[in-house]
C-alpha cells in the first residue's frame, strides 16, 4: 500500500511539475505568440489591400471606358458639336453607373454647351456646375493633355474627380470636351465596400491626406489629423499622427498603432493593423489602406491560449493517444494524397495523349491540303495547254459540226476543271490579314461556292442572300467561320440540308442584340445564319461547344477546332454570335455591324 501511496504521489508530483512548467512555458510564449499573429496579420492585410486597390483601379478606368464608349458611339466628328438628343441614350447612361453624378459639355474655348444631371437635386448640380471648371487640370484637359481624371473636390460629404474626353474633329484637332463628375464615395459605397465585417474596411485619401472614400459618410473630406481634431479634440492621435508621417514617407507598408473606429458613436481605442500603397490614378496621387481590429480577427488566438492555461494537464493526459491518433490520420492522409496525386498523373497523361492526338491530326489535315495545293496547281497547268488546243482545233475545223460539237463539250468539261483548280487554290493560298471594306455578300457568295464543290454530294446547301451591305473585316475570316461551321452541320447528318442566308435582322431581333452590346444600339446589322436540319446539339454540352478540342466524333477524325476557331474569329472582330438548337436541328446567327457608308 505504501509503495502505491509513493508511486501516486511521485505521479501527482510529475503531473504538477509538469503542469507548471507548462504553464510558464505558455505564458512566456504568450508575448511572443502575440506578435506572430500580429505579423500574420499584416501580411494578409497587406494581400487584401492590393487586392482593393486593383479594384478600385479598376472600377475607375471603367467608368472612364464607359464614358469614352458612349462618346465614341454618339458624338458624330463631323457633325456640330452636341451631346445626343435622345433623352434614353443619357438616361441608360446614368444608369450603367450611379456614381455619374452629370455629364457637361464644352468647346475648346471652355464655354459650356450643354448639362444633364441624372438626377433633381438643384443644390448639388449647381455646386458641381460652379466647382467643374476650378480644377487645376481642366485647362489641361481642354487642349487634350490630361489622363483620364483631375484633382478630387468635396460637395456635400461626398468627393468627386473630372473625368475627361477630348472631343477630336476629322483633322484631329480639339473640337470640345465632356465632362463627367465621378462620384467617388458613390463608386466606393456601390462596388468596393465589403460586406463581411464593419471592423475591416478600404478607404482611400488624396496627397493632402484627405479622406475620398470610407464606410462613414461623415469622414468624407477630413484630414485624418487636422479634421478629426476639430471633431473630436479629446482623443489621443499620437499613433495616428506617426501613421500619417509613415504613409508620407513610403510608398506601401503595414503597420499597428492605436485608433478609434469614427463610425462608431462611442469612441474607444483600439489596436490597429493597417496595410496601405501609393496609386496614381490619372493626374492624382491616391493612398489606398485597409484597416482591421487585430483583436477581433486575432483575439480567438489569444482566447484559445487562455483556455489551454487551464486544459494543460487534461492535454498532457491525453498527449500520447493525441499523438497515435495524428500518425494514423497523417500516415491515412498521405496514403489518399498519394492516390490522388496519381489520378492527377494520369489524368494529365491522358489529356497530354489526347492534345498529342489533335495535333497530329492537325499535323496530317495540313500535310493533306499542301499535297492537294499542289496537286490542284499541276492540274490547272495541264488543263491551260488542253484548252489552247482544243481552241486552236475549234478554229480549223469551224464548219465540221459533228466535231465541232464534242471540241465544245471538251471545252467546257475543261474549262469546269479550270474553275475548280483556281477556286481551290484561291481558298487554300495565304490572304491578306488587314481588315478593310468590302462586300460582305460576295464574300459569303464565294464561301458557300467553294463549299459545294468539297461538301458530299448527298448535302445539300441552299443560299438565301436579300441584303447588299459592305463590313469591315479581314478577307478570309468570313470564309473560314462559313467553312467550319457548314462543316460541322454536315457532320452531324450525312444527308444534311444546310441554309446560309444573309439578312436584315427583325426590329426584335436588333432590339436583343442591342441590350447585349449597347455599341450595336445605332448600328445597322447584317445577320448571317447558318441552319440545318441535323439532330441538334447534346445539352449536356451546349455550354462547351467552343471548347477547343472538344469533339463527339473522334472515331471519324473530329478535331474539336472547328467551333473553337468560329468563337475566336468572333472574339477578335467584336462581333456576336447566337446559338438555337433542338431536335430538329441547330441555326447559328451571325451579326455584323455594316460599314458606315453603308449607313449613309
Amino acid at each position: 500500500m505504501k509503495k502505491l501511496t509513493k508511486k501516486i504521489n511521485i505521479l501527482f508530483i510529475t503531473v504538477m511539475v509538469i503542469t507548471l512548467t507548462g504553464l510558464l512555458i505558455t505564458a512566456l510564449g504568450y508575448h511572443n505568440i502575440q506578435q506572430e499573429a500580429l505579423k500574420m496579420g499584416k501580411t494578409q492585410l497587406a494581400q487584401v489591400n492590393e487586392v482593393s486597390t486593383k479594384l478600385i483601379v479598376a472600377e475607375i478606368e471603367s467608368s472612364a471606358n464607359d464614358l469614352d464608349s458612349f462618346i465614341l458611339d454618339t458624338i458624330e466628328t463631323d457633325s456640330p458639336l452636341q451631346l445626343p438628343q435622345q433623352n434614353n441614350l443619357i438616361s441608360q447612361f446614368f444608369k450603367r453607373n450611379s456614381a455619374f453624378a452629370g455629364i457637361f459639355l464644352f468647346d475648346r474655348n471652355g464655354q459650356q454647351l450643354e448639362s444633364h444631371f441624372p438626377t433633381e437635386n438643384h443644390v448639388e448640380n449647381n455646386e458641381l456646375t460652379q466647382k467643374l471648371t476650378i480644377d487645376p487640370i481642366f485647362a489641361m484637359a481642354l487642349k487634350g493633355r490630361a489622363k483620364q481624371n483631375g484633382k478630387v473636390y468635396f460637395i456635400q460629404k461626398n468627393s468627386f474627380f473630372n473625368l475627361y474626353h477630348p472631343i477630336y474633329n476629322n483633322k484631329k484637332e480639339i473640337q470640345g470636351l465632356a465632362v463627367v463628375p465621378l462620384n467617388l464615395e458613390q463608386l466606393f459605397l456601390d462596388k468596393i465596400q465589403p460586406t463581411d465585417t464593419e471592423q475591416r474596411y478600404p478607404l482611400m485619401k488624396n496627397e493632402q491626406m484627405e479622406v475620398v472614400m470610407h464606410p462613414a459618410k461623415e469622414q468624407i473630406g477630413l484630414n485624418i489629423i487636422t479634421g478629426r481634431k476639430k471633431r473630436f479634440p479629446q482623443l489621443d492621435y499620437t499613433d495616428l499622427e506617426k501613421l500619417d508621417h509613415y504613409q508620407k514617407q513610403h510608398e506601401k507598408g503595414s503597420l499597428s498603432y492605436h485608433s478609434y473606429w469614427w463610425n462608431e458613436s462611442d469612441l474607444t481605442s483600439v489596436l490597429k493593423l493597417n496595410a496601405f500603397q501609393w496609386v496614381e490614378i490619372g493626374e492624382e496621387r491616391f493612398v489606398v489602406a485597409n484597416t482591421s481590429d487585430f483583436y477581433q480577427d486575432n483575439g480567438w488566438i489569444l482566447h484559445d491560449l487562455l483556455i489551454n492555461l487551464g486544459l494543460v494537464v487534461i492535454l498532457l493526459m491525453v498527449t500520447s493517444l493525441l499523438v497515435l491518433l495524428v500518425r494514423l490520420n497523417a500516415r491515412q492522409q498521405q496514403t489518399v494524397n498519394e492516390n490522388q496525386r496519381l489520378k492527377e498523373k494520369r489524368q494529365l497523361e491522358a489529356e497530354k495523349h489526347q492534345l498529342e492526338k489533335s495535333l497530329l491530326q492537325e499535323s496530317k489535315m495540313e500535310t493533306i491540303g499542301l499535297v492537294t495545293t499542289g496537286i490542284v496547281h499541276d492540274m490547272n497547268n495541264f488543263l491551260t495547254p488542253l484548252i489552247g488546243n482544243i481552241e486552236l482545233l475549234m478554229a480549223e475545223h469551224p464548219n465540221d459540226a459533228e466535231l465541232l460539237a464534242d471540241l465544245e463539250d471538251m471545252h467546257l468539261a475543261a474549262q469546269k476543271g479550270q474553275q475548280l483548280s483556281q477556286r481551290i487554290l484561291h481558298f487554300s493560298k495565304e490572304q491578306d490579314q488587314t481588315k478593310k471594306v468590302q462586300s460582305l455578300n460576295q464574300a459569303v457568295k464565294e464561301a458557300v461556292a467553294i463549299m459545294k464543290i468539297l461538301i458530299p454530294r448527298t448535302v445539300t446547301i441552299n443560299e438565301e442572300i436579300t441584303l447588299l451591305a459592305d463590313a469591315l473585316f479581314q478577307q478570309d475570316d468570313v470564309q473560314v467561320l462559313l467553312y467550319n461551321l457548314i462543316t460541322n452541320a454536315y457532320q452531324a447528318k450525312s444527308d444534311a440540308t444546310i441554309t446560309v442566308s444573309l439578312t436584315t435582322p427583325s426590329a426584335d431581333v436588333h432590339q436583343q442584340v442591342a441590350q447585349r452590346a449597347f455599341v450595336y444600339q445605332n448600328k445597322k446589322l447584317a445577320m448571317i445564319q447558318v441552319s440545318d436540319n441535323g439532330p441538334g446539339i447534346d445539352q449536356s454540352i451546349k455550354d462547351q461547344i467552343f471548347t477547343p478540342f472538344l469533339t463527339t466524333r473522334k472515331e471519324e477524325g473530329g478535331t474539336g477546332l472547328g467551333l473553337f476557331i468560329v468563337s475566336s474569329i468572333i472574339k477578335r472582330n467584336s462581333w456576336l454570335l447566337d446559338v438555337a438548337s433542338s431536335q430538329q436541328g441547330t441555326s447559328f446567327s451571325l451579326f455584323i455591324p455594316i460599314a458606315e457608308n453603308e449607313e449613309a
